[in-house]
């Protein structure tokens, strides 16, 4: 059984592994022309598993998988969301040839899970090392990233509704910066003030 402290501190966590999921799913909430909570649903789904899978796969994996993803996690999260983000920026100059979102495309939201939950892997070695229990964790980090999303892609669109192709602008400068901060972060440390 978990304690009270155990499970506050993993939701904590949870919220803090969920920060650039949120942030892809407020930018891909302002792309989808009508909001449809079932895109909603499984962009946060999408994220949500990402972020639950990938600290069981550091907890399994150990320090081996983990240093071998820690040399190249930085390039991958930085070139996804380089691409994502330049394709915000992109459709909110070209409005008249961006048709509606009718359908996520797949590959694009498995990249971005994938690119946003990488940090989570070494969470789930550093679990490993503390021998705390990987599967609540786990569940508790795809939950609030899940729940995040959902809101986060809900603000969204109702930004996107007032804002219209500025916030995908605004959005797709928010990824690109996030993917040089991670950047950024991994080959200068202690580089940045924040």
């Amino acid at each position: 059984m978990l304690s009270v402290s155990t499970i506050i501190s993993f939701i904590l966590a949870g919220f803090g592994l969920a920060a650039d999921a949120s942030s892809v799913s407020l930018v891909y909430g302002a792309g989808f022309k009508p909001f449809k909570w079932r895109y909603a649903m499984v962009l946060g789904a999408a994220f949500g598993i990402a972020q639950g899978l990938m600290p069981i796969l550091g907890w399994l994996g150990g320090e081996l998988i983990v240093q071998y993803i820690e040399a190249i996690d930085h390039w991958i999260a930085f070139t996804i969301l380089v691409v994502v983000g330049g394709k915000f920026i992109w459709e909110s100059f070209h409005e008249n040839e961006v048709k509606t979102q009718k359908v996520l495309r797949f590959w694009p939201i498995l990249l971005a899970a994938f690119a946003t939950s990488i940090d989570a892997c070494a969470v789930g070695f550093s679990l490993s090392m503390t021998q705390s229990p990987i599967i609540p964790a786990s569940i508790i980090f795809a939950v609030v990233t899940f729940l995040c999303c959902i809101v986060c892609c809900r603000i969204g669109a109702k930004l996107g509704e007032r804002y219209g192709n500025k916030l995908l602008l605004a959005g797709g400068i928010i990824l690109i910066l996030i993917g040089t901060k991670i950047l950024i972060e991994h080959l200068f440390p202690g580089f940045l003030p924040f």
